[in-house]
Formats: C-alpha cells, sequence, structure tokens
C-alpha cells in the first residue's frame, strides 16, 4: 500500500497522492468505490489520475467476473456503471474501455467495438485495450458469439490499418482460431503487417501439444486480485500425461484439455507468454511465484512420495529452467513429494548459481543439521548474513542459535 487512507488520498491536492489512492484502490477497492473512480476518471485535472483511476475501476471490476464473485455485481448494477462510465468521453480518457469490458454487458460491448473505429489513433489503441481485457477473462471462453463477432471485424473495410493489426493480435492473443484465415490474406504493411505475422506465429504455435510445466495463481486473465477466491495450482505434462499439484498433493490424469490456448500478459509481468485455460483457470508457462504458496516444506522432514509425485519431480528436473529460483522452487516440490536426496541437489545447483534466493541457505543448513553439523553451520552463517529477520522471524533465530 502506499497510502494510510486511499480514500483521503483521492481529495488530496497532491497529483502524486491521488494517483498513489487510485493504485491502492486497484488492489483493494470494492464496488462500492466504483463511483468515486468514476468522478475522478471523468474530470480529474491530471491526465495521469484520470487514467489512474479508470484503471483502479476495471481492477475492481476484474474482480466481478467469474465463479461466486460475480454475484458482487448484479445485473442492474452493472446496467447503471455502463451509463455512468459511457459518459465519459473516450478522448478525454481512454482507459474506459478496460472497464467496459470487465462489466460484461452487452452495450459496453458496442462501445469497445465503436471505438475501434473513432478517428483517433488514441482511442483506438485504447479500444484494442479494451477488447483483450474482455475476450480475455475465463468468462468469455464458451462464448461462439463473441468469438465470430470479434473475428468478423478483420472483413470490416471502416476499421484502419491499426485497428485491422490489433484486432489480429486479440484474436491471436485469446485462441480465436476461426481468424486464421481471414488474418492470413490481411493485406497491411511496415509494423501492422509486422503485427499480423506475429499473430499468425502464435496461431501456428497453438497446434503443438502442451509441454513442460504450468502454473495457475488462482486468478482470472486479467484480474488483479492480491486474494483470489481459488489457490495456486501447478500442472505438469508428461507425454499424454498431465500431473496436477493442487496445493494438498499430486495426481496424474489422461483428461486435462485445455479450452483454449492463449498468448497473453499476466497481471505485473511486461510480456506476453503462452497460457491456456481450462477448468475456470488460467495457466501461463513456468511455474511464475506459486510454489512458495502451494507447499509449506519441513526440511528436516520428507513429505510421503507417491507414483504421481515422483513422476512429477522426474518430469520437473527434465522440463525446469537452470535459475536458482527454479532450481529452488524444485527442491521445495521433491522435498514435500517424499525426495529429500534431489531436493538436497536442487538446494546446492540454487546456491552455485547466480541470483540465489537466501531461504536456499537456510533450508540446505535444516536439512544437514541431524547429519553434517559443520556444513550446516556454515548454511545458517550464510543466511544469518544475507537473510532478513522480517521474512522469517523463526528461521533467523534458528540460523543465529546453530551458527
Amino acid at each position: 500500500m502506499e497510502t494510510t487512507e486511499p480514500l483521503a488520498a483521492l481529495k488530496s491536492k497532491a497529483i502524486s497522492d491521488r494517483a498513489a489512492g487510485c493504485r491502492d484502490l486497484a488492489l483493494t477497492g470494492t464496488v462500492e468505490h466504483l463511483e468515486i473512480l468514476a468522478d475522478l476518471a471523468a474530470s480529474d485535472k491530471s491526465p495521469g489520475v484520470r487514467l489512474n483511476a479508470a484503471a483502479a475501476a476495471a481492477d475492481i471490476l476484474s474482480r466481478c467476473r467469474t465463479g461466486e464473485a460475480r454475484a458482487r455485481l448484479s445485473d442492474e448494477q452493472r446496467n447503471a456503471f455502463v451509463s455512468v462510465f459511457s459518459r465519459i468521453n473516450p478522448a478525454v480518457n481512454a482507459g474506459i474501455f478496460p472497464i467496459m469490458a470487465c462489466l460484461d454487458h452487452a452495450k459496453s460491448r458496442q462501445m469497445i467495438l465503436g471505438g475501434l473505429r473513432d478517428p483517433q489513433a488514441d482511442v483506438r489503441l485504447g479500444a484494442a485495450v479494451g477488447l483483450m481485457r474482455l475476450c480475455s477473462s475465463i468468462s468469455a471462453v464458451d462464448d461462439p458469439t463473441l468469438e465470430e463477432v470479434v473475428t468478423g471485424l478483420l472483413a470490416d473495410t471502416r476499421h484502419q490499418p491499426d485497428a485491422v493489426a490489433q484486432i489480429a493480435r486479440v484474436c491471436a492473443a485469446v485462441g480465436y482460431t476461426s481468424a486464421t484465415e481471414l488474418i492470413r490474406y490481411l493485406q497491411l504493411s511496415g509494423t501492422h503487417a509486422e503485427m499480423v505475422m506475429e499473430a499468425l506465429g502464435v496461431l501456428d504455435g497453438a497446434h503443438h501439444p502442451l509441454q513442460g510445466v504450468w502454473y495457475s495463481d488462482g486468478n482470472d486473465a486479467g484480474e488483479t486480485n492480491p486474494s483470489p477466491a481459488l489457490g495456486p495450482m501447478l500442472a505438469v505434462f508428461d507425454g499424454t500425461t498431465a500431473l496436477i499439484h493442487d496445493g494438498k498433493r499430486w495426481s496424474a490424469t489422461a483428461r486435462f484439455e485445455p479450452r483454449r490456448r492463449m498468448f497473453i500478459r499476466r497481471v505485473g509481468e511486461a510480456e506476453a507468454g503462452p497460457a491456456f485455460q481450462t477448468a475456470e483457470r488460467t495457466f501461463y508457462a513456468g511455474t511464475g511465484d506459486v510454489i512458495g504458496r502451494l507447499v509449506s516444506v519441513d526440511w528436516s522432514a520428507p513429505g510421503k512420495s507417491t507414483k504421481a509425485s515422483i513422476r512429477a519431480i522426474e518430469t520437473l528436473a527434465k522440463v525446469l529452467s537452470d535459475t536458482a529460483s527454479d532450481h529452488h522452487g524444485l527442491a521445495q516440490l521433491a522435498m514435500t513429494a517424499g525426495l529429500p536426496d534431489v531436493a538436497k541437489a536442487a538446494l546446492i545447483s540454487a546456491i552455485d548459481a547466480k541470483k540465489t534466493p537466501v531461504a536456499c541457505w537456510l533450508g540446505l543448513g535444516d536439512m544437514l543439521w541431524d547429519t553434517d553439523k559443520a556444513s550446516a553451520k556454515a548454511h545458517y552463517a550464510t543466511y544469518a548474513k544475507k537473510g532478513k529477520r522480517k521474512d522469517d522471524e523463526a528461521g533467523m533465530e534458528r540460523a543465529k542459535s546453530r551458527a
């Protein structure tokens, strides 16, 4: 949090305070804050504050799109907020389009589609951002009408080349494979032609079988939510089998098919990457930052191994990158999967790599304490020097007392 009282910050004369209040509400705000954000998005003197207010409203609404959370906003409320936000001139604040997308309303869709034909390039770009947010949500995965409408935009001659290229990009990113031939025959030039070629590459890549490791942080695509209703999950693909860790244990299944393949940017990430959606979840390539929330490790006592856990760890060891963070993640998963030798080797590899997470020295110290106290003390001493008490107070006390 950047402010102690976000609502009070919104009333500050300082632009930086108002912007910070908006950013805090993006993380913690609720439906009750939408009206004040609408006022700021429409009339604040600062363009930056207007954009921050719109982004905050969209992020709040992103938490009201799927599952039981959708009930936080009734159909009547959605109607009312469509009316409120549609009064904002997109030329004054193009951030209106992601808000409309997250409202998931027929009228809001029409506003986004209309924005793609606006004479102003900035407005068209804002509409394209809104279109991406509209189509990438899991709430839109089973909406063939939406896919038909969006892919049909590619043949609409009223669109400028930049808008056509952006529409092609959205279609590829959200897995609208029905747009492939339409995109293939687009006649654009320069950077717009490059965008089209990239879109075709994304669509072609989606035909390859899923491989490697994927993670879900529990959030919907485009959702900003520090505390999602769903917990984290890992999926590791081993030939025709998916090995799933649901936060409790590993399980193997041959029936884990994506409902659509995607190429999108996770909230908080700078670049887009491969993703897919299935079972009300969005998965991204890699392990992300979910392992620490997925498993709780006791380095002095390995968990129970199963056929599925052994198979999962063997596969993970083959597909994870050679970074310290991935070695640390493998060590955590291996320890809870009942494979302490693999966990120990992974911790050593993490320590030998660059940018080692400091927790590796504490973990290795705990693992070796009963069998090799001299080595354990050395690792504890390193942790005591490099670690921070606020990150693990009990671990720091243990390291200092044993070093």
